[in-house]
């Protein structure tokens, strides 16, 4: 009876085919994940940082009279009234960090009284963050704020 021997050639074959067949199913693991980022344009966000930076402080200057606050079944949007009656372009951008295919924007559309109400009855139940964008006369200001849906 012959015995088969196992050489320290037949070793190193067997330890390059494990180790190439652990480093192609990791590859092929970590492309199928999801990868959501915080925003698909985020290079050319860094380069309008400072555009960003001074559309916050533009809207500080007003303190709190600029709100988001969550109420019961509603987000309230509150601008200053010198606002109120006035053409403002702008966006409520919904951000979930969960999940970005929840995300979702709402048009500004402020009542008499600088005041929009948006539901949240057909949003999920935990983190989000809300984003408001809007210009006036050439001004652009911009809000962040957070909240939980129980």
């Amino acid at each position: 009876m012959k015995k088969s021997k196992f050489n320290w050639g037949t070793g190193i074959l067997i330890t390059i085919i494990v180790f190439m067949t652990i480093t192609i199913g990791t590859v092929i693991f970590l492309m199928s994940q999801d990868v959501d980022l915080v925003a698909s344009d985020y290079y050319n966000k860094g380069i309008h940082h400072q555009e960003q930076i001074d559309r916050i402080n533009r809207t500080n200057i007003m303190g709190n009279e600029v709100s988001i606050n969550p109420e019961n079944g509603f987000i309230r949007l509150v601008l200053p009234n010198s606002f109120a009656k006035k053409s403002l372009i702008g966006t409520i951008q919904f951000y979930r960090p969960s999940n970005s295919k929840k995300d979702f924007a709402v048009a500004l559309s402020i009542d008499t009284i600088a005041q929009q109400l948006i539901s949240t009855q057909n949003m999920d139940k935990g983190y989000w963050k809300v984003k408001l964008n809007f210009s006036h006369e050439a001004a652009e200001y911009y809000k962040e704020s957070s909240f939980v849906i129980n």
